[in-house]
């Protein structure tokens, strides 16, 4: 009997050991220091990540302000281009005007009746009426058709600027 007393007696003692190894462990594991501790990591991970990614999002934005700036620059020139062909244009055609050329076409003489003016027409060859379309359609007609600038400027005889920077807009909107 002896040794079944010793026995237990050794097996009570590291029961017990093993029972106060076991809750300091547990202590050490769960403890509000070890808690905070893997908290405060986790958190400083995510803050990290956060501003690498708020880094790179303000760098995309910075990037495309300045290509956006660019292009404004671009559209500024050519619509100064633009208002320098307008006015030259306007100033020609006034000088026309005031020649006494008229760009546009003559009007029949008025002593002459509306019958009499069809009379005096052949019917081979028709009075063609002025295309009354926007400029920027027909540029983009012809554009699309695969006509370089230079062509559709001689062809609706206006300046090569106006049509590359009509062009350049509906690049930009399209």
């Amino acid at each position: 009997m002896t040794l079944a007393i010793i026995f237990s007696a050794s097996s009570l003692i590291l029961c017990g050991f093993f029972f106060i190894y076991f809750q300091s462990y547990l202590r050490r594991k769960t403890g509000s220091r070890d808690v905070l501790k893997d908290y405060r990591e986790e958190v400083n991970k995510l803050i990290a990540e956060i501003d690498s990614a708020t880094e790179r999002d303000a760098y995309l934005v910075e990037e495309r302000i300045k290509s956006l700036k660019v292009i404004l620059e671009e559209l500024d020139k050519k619509i100064a281009v633009y208002v320098r062909e307008f006015e030259r244009r306007r100033s020609t055609e006034t000088v026309y005007n005031a020649l006494g050329r008229n760009l546009k076409p003559a009007a029949p003489p008025p002593d002459l009746l509306p019958q009499e003016a069809e009379k005096k027409t052949p019917p081979e060859s028709p009075v063609r009426e002025p295309e009354v379309r926007p400029l920027k359609e027909r540029v983009a007609e012809l554009a699309a058709r695969g006509l370089s600038p230079d062509l559709i400027a001689a062809r609706l005889k206006v300046s090569i600027s106006e049509v590359e920077l009509i062009i350049a807009i509906q690049d930009k909107i399209h």
